[in-house]
């Protein structure tokens, strides 16, 4: 790009790109822990923090590290999270998230300093307490959750811990976040799979469990809707091609469930059409329109496009099971009274 395209592309970014989407993918690749909010501000923090200093306000797009003094807009944060260019920082927020590898910045320092020191049944009152306050109860859980101590820069810590793909750890508690030793999704196969279910986080897999007693399905937990990416849509509809879709009810949910389907509908498009699924993802970086430049590259005719997008796929967007809650989990907390619990099943 050119000086004037890189401004051009870099206003775009800073207007169009979510950053409290950007801090939740640092904190699913392991670099940050989300805090919570604190009145209408978002905290994050890094793991050697005893309290997060980093404030995300998602109304006006923009961050600021109190105990550092300096703070930004997305792009900004690429900068000093992942010791970018601001060239580097806008070629990289040019792809959509679902394109977008996290890299924070001296990661491979911090990880070494990070030791598990035991991994255990869930049995600590403070761990107990929070999995009753997600309307679960340990033992309903415990093929799953496990008590997680570790040590980081000489300070302890602990909290309910999942499993990843990464083979690093996704930790909650009441006052913790994040992952250690790596982030990514979870995967875990029940039964004999007949299909693929996917769940925005941990919390809404074991709800879905408590309330269908489900199985034979094979659950693709994301960790942050950051990890869905294209190429993860490609890997999940050429093994099955019944997939249940469970994200959050919100605007990210919306995007995602969205993406999906839109990728589906081209995927099995193709398929049926005996037109080549082995597309090259890399040549769609920068890309603002990867479906568009999909069809292209696959010279599919204009004529054509339109039965792409009324093409019917087994994809289904399950939200309107819990329609009226931020997500599946939400139906199960202690403080919510619903007749929605009726309406989960396979």
């Amino acid at each position: 790009m050119n000086y004037s395209d890189l401004k051009h592309e870099a206003n775009r970014i800073k207007k169009d790109f979510s950053i409290i989407e950007y801090f939740q993918g640092l904190v699913s690749a392991g670099a940050l822990k989300y805090e919570g909010m604190q009145g209408k501000e978002h905290f994050f923090g890094f793991l050697s923090q005893r309290t997060g200093s980093i404030a995300v306000d998602h109304r006006t797009n923009v961050w600021y590290d109190h105990s550092a003094g300096r703070g930004g807009d997305v792009l900004e944060a690429v900068q000093v999270f992942e010791n970018k260019t601001f060239a580097q920082s806008i070629e990289q927020l040019s792809d959509l998230p679902t394109e977008r590898t996290v890299v924070p910045k001296n990661k491979h320092k911090a990880a070494p300093k990070i030791k598990i020191e035991s991994v255990k049944k869930v049995s600590h009152p403070a761990l107990v307490n929070y999995i009753r306050t997600r309307g679960l109860e340990p033992d309903e859980i415990s093929d799953f959750a496990k008590e997680v101590h570790w040590g980081n820069k000489g300070k302890k810590y602990f909290a309910v811990g999942f499993p990843n793909e990464s083979g690093g750890w996704v930790l909650r508690s009441s006052i913790f976040k994040g992952n250690i030793l790596g982030g990514g999704i979870s995967i875990q196969v029940l039964g004999t799979p007949d299909r693929t279910k996917i769940f925005e986080g941990w919390f809404d897999f074991l709800s879905y469990l408590k309330l269908s007693g489900a199985t034979d399905f094979k659950a693709v937990i994301l960790n942050s809707s950051v990890n869905l990416k294209l190429s993860l849509i490609m890997d999940v509809l050429a093994e099955f091609e019944v997939v249940d879709l469970y994200l959050d009810n919100d605007a990210t949910g919306e995007k995602y469930t969205n993406f999906f389907m839109k990728a589906a509908q081209l995927y099995h498009y193709c398929r049926s059409n005996a037109i080549s699924t082995d597309w090259d993802l890399n040549k769609l970086k920068g890309s603002h329109d990867k479906f568009g430049k999909l069809i292209s590259t696959l010279k599919i005719s204009s004529r054509d496009v339109v039965g792409i997008w009324s093409f019917q796929t087994e994809v289904t967007d399950q939200r309107y099971r819990y329609k009226g809650f931020e997500d599946l989990n939400e139906v199960l907390k202690p403080h919510v009274v619903t007749g929605n619990q009726n309406q989960i099943r396979q």
